[in-house]
């Protein structure tokens, strides 16, 4: 069985957001693995380093796992109306560090998450057009939670199902 890749980009709500997906996942009988892009502790990606240093064996560790998974949840808060950085950084190491730019999430299939306190729409839409421009296939239901709107597990458990038959294709 195909494992759905839970990439989380923040501590807190975020991660607690991503363990319920597991938690929910693992109700359905999906396998999934959260990796918690925080904890990395990638350098941030930028040419002088990538030349100086080359690619980081963390960022090659984590594009052998990410490349492995047909699907992924990815689950991050909107900072200043945009994906938060440590984000970022991951999908720019991770397009370096393949032979072609696209190649860690090129057809896959992406779901959207956030915990927001700011509202959250907006790192939506830039995580659709981040994804969608790295060739991934990117679900239209998406789970939007902030501290006045909790999850809605029925969202949550039909994104889930999706993406249980989308990698048994």
């Amino acid at each position: 069985m195909s494992t759905i890749g839970i990439l989380v980009a923040s501590s807190n709500n975020n991660l607690l957001l991503a363990q319920k997906l597991k938690e929910l996942g693992d109700a359905q009988g999906l396998k999934s693995e959260i990796i918690d892009l925080v904890s990395l502790n990638l350098p941030l990606y930028n040419t002088i380093e990538e030349e100086k240093n080359g690619i980081p064996q963390v960022a090659k560790e984590l594009v052998e796992k990410i490349t492995s998974f047909k699907a992924f949840i990815i689950v991050a808060p909107e900072y200043n109306g945009v994906m938060p950085p440590v984000l970022n950084n991951a999908i720019s190491w991770s397009s370096r560090a393949t032979k072609d730019w696209r190649e860690t999430f090129n057809e896959k299939f992406v779901a959207l998450a956030t915990h927001s306190g700011g509202g959250g729409t907006k790192v939506l839409q830039a995580m659709r057009l981040q994804f969608i421009h790295m060739g991934a296939n990117v679900l239209g239901r998406e789970l939007l939670t902030s501290y006045d709107k909790p999850l809605n597990e029925e969202s949550a458990n039909n994104i889930l199902e999706q993406l249980g038959k989308l990698i048994k294709i």
